[in-house]
């Protein structure tokens, strides 16, 4: 080889060299620059997450802004529902306002499971309340309460009651799909009557979707018979980022540099044009199934007294006295000249046994299996005496399938008549209305009332009338407005909260603060335009004009944008709707604002 041709050889190899380290810096620059920008973007959502103010989700969980009634169970905080797995079991849930079973305020949420009368309980009872909460992904958050178990039994196993709560991600509420109840650790069990201290629990989860459904739950392990748990709860919270605050994103750029490939964004999927609901309408107002409901046909004397024609009567006997009449009295008769009134008492005696039960039963026939049907029945509790507890009488209803007429075998769950009136001085009759699956062609009906307490010099009276029972059909229609969703709009009164709104339309607490962007239940104002969704008025859909612009008040609050700040976090943190904002102030781009900018907030 030439001196030319080495030296060239050297030269070509040297180049190469220089050329391998080039392209390694180049790479090497490339890397360091993406691995700044990907930590600029985490260090960006570490400080939005951490400015972001916690916050508690979870509505009415103190259980001071009302309760509703529930079929199949009782009364049940304000935004909150219910379950139980039924059986050889009775369940009641009641709103508690003695202060001794309150941790918080004046109201608590009490669940019972009890095994009073019942010839053969079953054992693994469940009953419980859920709520489902809109969340932040990814997000973590901290559930805690407060709660008291109570009993009538003081022997046993130690661990027969638990009180469980889990979680479940997605909106979809079923708590038998549920596979991470954990135990809260109460194993101290107060008698009923007296009362002992709060027991607090705290967990924490990662939120894993937009929207979470927490549960608690009383178990009741062992089918003892003759034996109650009441399980009080109060306070509880699920705190952390509100669903208004924004999933912090990198707002860092990079600039291309030569040699480094970037994938280019796919485009966005276009949101489909809104269509209009159907409508769903359920009417009960098929062929009715009870005979002598009103107690118009007349009354038969049976062994404990009067009973309306083509009703039985049952009593669980021991030291009570019990009578059925033909009642007559106007104030507590819904319609016609009769009714039902069933009473039990203690007068004169020296001891009396708790939890006595009276009812009636019909069998009833010509029902379809597997359709819905709904009773409804007019009624009034009264009485005297009984000691302070606030549910220590209670009107039931339950069911045998077939023509059994053993009430001991029946499924009972609470009717909500509501209050307990003084039995000389009658209130307003109450109307109670159930909605089940019949069970067969053919079933028993029982209606009853219960005394807990054997306290002496004690009377339960209580009035049944207009007892119905009718099957239900429902009909689905679509809205034919093709490109606006079906809704109307509601304003905000004095003395409004957001359950309450929901439970008047009808439409569930999650849905109405989803439409309306609503992250915290308890913040919404006086003169707030709500979204309905799927509101109808008179089966006809209604489309309301789009409301006039709401002029910002003479005093109002202002906010200095800092950095970081986003529209929806500002609005989250004074608690008010971010539309709002933006209206009052004419930002155009809800994802636009800037730093020393001035901002109204309504």
């Amino acid at each position: 080889m030439s001196w030319r041709s080495s030296h060239f050889s050297a030269w070509l190899s040297a180049a190469a060299t220089r050329t391998r380290i080039l392209l390694a810096t180049t790479v090497a620059v490339a890397m360091l620059v993406s691995g700044m920008v990907l930590i600029n973007a985490v260090v960006g959502d570490v400080a939005d997450a951490a400015s972001a103010p916690a916050v508690n989700v979870l509505a009415n969980g103190g259980f001071e802004t009302g309760f509703a009634s529930f079929a199949g169970c009782g009364a049940v905080g304000t935004g909150w529902g219910c379950f139980s797995n039924g059986g050889g079991a009775n369940y009641g849930f009641f709103d508690n306002n003695q202060p001794a079973t309150v941790a918080e305020g004046g109201h608590s949420q009490s669940i019972e499971i009890n095994t009073r009368g019942i010839s053969g309980p079953s054992h693994d009872r469940y009953a419980g309340i859920y709520q489902t909460v809109r969340v932040v992904d990814w997000a973590e958050y901290t559930l805690a309460l407060k709660g008291m178990i109570r009993t009538t039994v003081h022997t046993g196993d130690p661990w027969r009651y638990r009180v469980q709560v889990g979680w479940s991600q997605g909106a979809t509420a079923d708590w038998t799909k549920v596979t991470n109840w954990a135990d809260v650790g109460w194993d101290t069990y107060y008698d009923r009557a007296a009362p002992g201290g709060f027991g607090t629990y705290i967990t924490k989860f990662m939120a894993e979707a937009e929207y979470v459904t927490v549960y608690v739950r009383v178990w009741k392990k062992w089918g003892v018979p003759e034996e109650t748990i009441d399980v009080t709860f109060d306070a509880i919270t699920l705190t952390g980022r509100g669903a208004g605050f924004p999933v912090p994103t990198p707002t860092a750029t990079a600039t291309p540099i030569p040699g480094v490939i970037v994938l280019p964004t796919a485009a966005p999927t276009p949101m489909p044009t809104a269509v209009a609901a159907p409508v769903t309408v359920t009417q009960c107002a098929a062929t009715e199934r009870v005979v002598n409901g009103d107690f118009e046909k007349g009354f038969a004397k049976l062994t404990y007294g009067d009973v309306g024609n083509s009703w039985g009567h049952f009593v669980n006997g021991g030291r009570a006295a019990y009578g059925f009449y033909d009642e007559q009295w106007p104030p507590v008769i819904a319609s016609g000249a009769h009714g039902q009134l069933i009473e039990i008492n203690t007068k004169g005696m020296a001891a009396a046994d708790g939890d006595r039960y009276a009812g009636i039963y019909q069998t009833i026939t010509g029902l379809t299996k597997g359709t819905t049907y709904e009773l409804t029945v007019k009624g009034m509790v009264r009485g005297t005496g009984g000691g302070p507890d606030a549910y220590r009488f209670q009107a039931q209803w339950g069911w045998n399938a077939g023509a059994n007429a053993d009430w001991t075998k029946a499924t009972f769950s609470g009717l909500d008549l509501g209050s307990i009136y003084p039995r000389s001085e009658p209130g307003s009759l109450s109307t109670a209305t159930v909605r089940f699956t019949a069970p067969d062609s053919t079933m028993t009906l029982f209606l009853r009332g219960w005394m807990k307490w054997g306290y002496t010099e004690t009377e339960m009276d209580l009035n049944f009338d207009a007892i119905s029972l009718r099957g239900c059909t429902t009909t689905t229609t679509q809205a034919t407005h093709p490109t606006s969703p079906v809704v109307c709009t509601y304003a905000v009164k004095p003395g409004d909260y957001l359950g309450k709104i929901a439970a008047n339309y009808g439409v569930s607490l999650a849905g109405l603060a989803a439409a309306n962007s609503i992250w915290n239940y308890d913040h919404i104002y006086v003169g707030q335009l709500l979204t309905i969704p799927g509101c109808t008025t008179g089966g006809t859909v209604v489309y309301p004009p789009h409301p006039k612009p709401v002029p910002p008040p003479v005093a109002h609050r202002t906010h200095t944008v800092s950095r970081g700040e986003s529209l929806s976090w500002i609005a989250a943190w004074y608690g008010v709707n971010m539309y709002d904002v933006a209206r009052i102030n004419g930002i155009p781009d809800l994802n636009h604002v800037c730093v020393g900018q001035q901002l109204i907030i309504p």
